[in-house]
């Protein structure tokens, strides 16, 4: 293949998908996603994290790279080479008797937290430190002095300082370096051969300190002093001009960009690499080459030299030589600049950097909205002269492309069945066809994608996320459930469906909160078969009617489910934090049932109504319109109408008005608390409610869930901790009591100084993302 043509045809196939979905659907707000049973409203609010953006190039590009060399993802098992060096190390101690030595030179500066280790002699095995180099430095300075011409003793004493800097954090070395003798004699030679390898030592702890420029001082005054001498061959000299440049990096990366412009910084590579054009460091000195405009700013050019990189050594085409882990970190810097390289607008013209170009225009379709069309023409007629026959798909793909975006011409995945490009161009021209309003075509080809695994999950959540955005924009949600569903084919051979139905549980949801009225809802209903998917529907209506102690209407709700089937759905396979959520749902029927019997005993009540409120609280389940909504849903919702539909009798569906201002967590257990105090025996009872209350003031996930935000004095959190600390055992007390309201007005005033409307608890990039995984806890990746 050509220099460029690789990376060309590669990051066509990545961009022009990522280009054509939506940019702007950053997550909105919405509570954090580290709660221990928050799931499924992280899920919620991870919606948007699910419709391919920016992002999304990296997960093409990782796809791509899975397809066509899968070992360039694979992390480089050094597992043997590891026991090799210590095999050597231990080897070189036992010849040179180093243990001895050590004993005697350092045995006095051990810390006393290190004394087991050193008389074991662990050291001489393990790094226990990093500041001052690792174990291969070890190796790699040993490996130098045995082949240098010093004698034993000489080595032994180096041996010894060079071991000693490694493990510096379990000696006193200062006070070594002041008291010992050998010492002393060592820096007070005059210079030649074992002083040099004395102050590389002394160079290398520079260098591990952070003082750069002192470490490349020192060891370019090593490396001259080594060829005045006429030693311009052999591991110090080398590897002192090595140590120079990469100290000089570091000094440039440190933000010293005054000492050395990469010009200057790569003239020394140049020269070293003309001088030791065989070395074991030059991939990493080329590397450096490299990195160093990064440094600088100047991006276009990093770029351009890490693609050439890349291309020069086949590194995505050759299936020959071994990966190491100057590989990984040049494919690694590759996908973590993916985006930026395919939206920056770059002015020069090679094969990569032409299509950056290309996809950093705004509006991919045939009518799309170019800058400069003529580029469009331009760039396509060039994919010939880029790309080689060897990937005949790839260049068929970039060809597809570019004529349905010049011409019109309907895009066919049906050619790129058995290649890596499938789920790209199937997700291409799902893409056309929802623009098209093809939804029939669409709900086929998700059904392929996942029958043939042709996609990864996250790649495919996105898809169908983009499925339920078409429908929205449309107006016609209710179709997305009765029209869009998917089946599994070819049963017994479970293909991506089970993650698949656990999605669409999230999806389902959303649709049925925000978007069904209630005669939409009793289609959408009797039009599921699935029970989780029943489930997923009925589960924000009985949220809500339990938030407004509608508890008739959630006993019938909650009835309308076999919840034995809905754990019985074979999808939970995937996720058992799905299946623990509906089995605390299935547990709350008899406490409905208690609260739905007004004569219910106390006892019964107080326990049914702490047990509801808990479940509300620790859920971080809140009236439906107080939920910081995507912009997925914000896009399309008009307006949250404060209703949710109620099932008045068996068959009677209706849509009830919520309350403005229904009771919080808090306010149930204060009343389940009255109710306990009239009961006998129930001191336990009483005492767990009352650290449930105090801990509701504690922290801003507390306070928006248990107390909602009402305006509860502090004298109450204080009397409960009184009233725990003085009229209970001493083992149910808690230590401290919490008011973390200091900023309650009725409004929330965000960092940037806007007034927000307190139901949404949370500024709008506060919620920490997609941290746990897929929806609930899948692994997508």
């Amino acid at each position: 293949m050509g220099r460029f043509a690789w990376q060309y045809s590669l990051l066509l196939s990545v961009m022009l998908i990522a280009s054509l979905l939506p940019r702007d659907l950053a997550a909105g707000g919405g509570p954090p996603c580290q709660q221990p049973i928050a799931s499924r409203y992280c899920s919620s609010t991870q919606l948007d994290m699910l419709v391919p953006q920016e992002s999304r190039a990296k997960a093409f590009l990782e796809q791509l790279i899975r397809g066509y060399r899968l070992e360039l993802l694979e992390s480089v098992d050094r597992s043997d080479k590891d026991s090799e060096i210590l095999t050597d190390v231990g080897a070189f101690h036992e010849a040179y008797r180093i243990e001895e030595l050590a004993s005697q030179e350092l045995g006095a500066f051990v810390r006393e937290e290190n004394e087991d280790i050193f008389a074991n002699g662990d050291y001489l095995s393990q790094g226990y430190c990093y500041s001052g180099g690792s174990f291969s430095n070890l190796h790699s300075y040993y490996t130098g002095l045995k082949s240098s011409n010093l004698e034993q003793d000489e080595i032994r004493h180096l041996a010894v300082m060079r071991l000693a800097l490694v493990q510096d954090c379990l000696f006193n070395l200062d006070d070594y370096l002041k008291s010992s003798q050998i010492f002393q004699e060592h820096i007070g030679k005059e210079q030649g051969l074992y002083k040099n390898w004395s102050q590389y030592i002394e160079a290398a702890a520079f260098y591990h300190d952070g003082f750069f420029p002192e470490a490349a001082e020192l060891f370019a005054m090593i490396a001259l002093e080594e060829k005045n001498e006429g030693r311009e061959a052999g591991w110090l000299i080398e590897t002192a001009r090595y140590m120079e440049v990469l100290a000089l990096f570091h000094n440039g990366r440190e933000g010293q960009e005054k000492v050395f412009l990469p010009a200057i910084f790569n003239s020394f590579t140049e020269a070293f690499l003309t001088d030791f054009p065989q070395s074991e460091y030059r991939r990493h000195v080329e590397d450096m080459e490299i990195g160093i405009w990064l440094h600088y700013g100047d991006r276009d050019r990093y770029y351009t030299e890490l693609l050439d990189e890349i291309s020069n050594s086949q590194l995505l085409t050759s299936d020959e030589g071994q990966i190491d882990q100057l590989d990984h970190l040049a494919i690694n810097a590759l996908r973590a600049n993916i985006d930026e390289i395919a939206t920056r607008p770059l002015t020069h013209r090679d094969g990569i950097t032409l299509l950056a170009s290309l996809l950093s225009m705004s509006g991919l379709s045939k009518s799309g909205d170019w800058t400069k069309p003529e580029e469009l023409e331009g760039l396509c007629s060039q994919i010939k002269t880029v790309v080689s026959g060897e990937y005949e798909e790839i260049e068929s793909y970039s060809t597809m492309v570019c004529d349905y975006l010049l011409e019109g011409k309907r895009p066919s995945s049906d050619p790129y069945i058995n290649t890596p490009l499938y789920g790209h161009a199937q997700a291409f021209e799902m893409m056309v066809n929802l623009g098209e309003g093809k939804f029939d075509n669409v709900r086929t080809q998700i059904t392929d994608i996942a029958a043939r695994k042709a996609t990864s999950l996250d790649n495919l959540f996105a898809l169908r996320t983009k499925q339920l955005e078409a429908r929205l924009k449309n107006k016609t949600p209710l179709a997305f459930i009765l029209e869009d569903s998917i089946q599994q084919v070819n049963v017994g051979e479970d293909g991506m469906f089970s993650e698949l139905r656990v999605l669409d549980t999230v999806l389902y949801e959303q649709v049925s909160r925000y978007f069904l009225s209630a005669n939409d809802f009793i289609s959408a209903l009797s039009g599921t078969a699935d029970p989780l998917l029943q489930f997923a529907l009925i589960r924000p209506h009985l949220d809500e009617a339990m938030i407004q102690e509608d508890w008739q209407g959630a006993i019938m709700l909650s009835r309308k489910l076999d919840w034995k089937a809905v754990l019985q759905v074979s999808a939970l396979e995937k996720s058992n934090k799905l299946r623990e959520e509906i089995k605390l749902y299935a547990d709350l029927g008899q406490d409905l049932e208690a609260l739905a019997l007004k004569q219910a005993e106390s006892r019964d009540r107080a326990k049914a109504l702490s047990n509801v409120a808990y479940f509300l609280y620790e859920n971080h389940i809140a009236p439906r319109c107080s939920y910081a909504r995507t912009k997925l849903i914000n896009s399309y919702l008009e307006d949250c109408q404060p209703v949710y539909v109620h099932l008045a009798a068996e068959g009677v569906w209706t849509e009830n008005k919520t309350a403005d201002q229904p009771r919080a967590p808090i306010e149930m257990f204060a009343e389940a608390l009255d109710l306990y105090r009239q009961e006998k025996g129930t001191t336990a009872e009483q005492a767990r409610l009352l650290r449930i209350m105090i801990f509701c003031a504690k922290g801003a996930n507390n306070v928006s869930y248990c107390l909602r935000w009402k305006d509860i004095p502090k004298k109450k959190f204080q009397g409960w901790f009184e009233t725990l600390a003085l009229k209970y055992p001493k083992s149910e007390r808690v230590k401290y009591w919490y008011y973390d309201l200091p900023f309650y007005t009725g409004v929330y005033i965000n960092r940037a100084g806007e007034e927000l409307d307190q139901e949404y608890w949370y500024e709008k990039d506060a919620y920490l993302g997609y941290l746990d995984g897929g929806p609930y806890g899948l692994s997508i990746h």
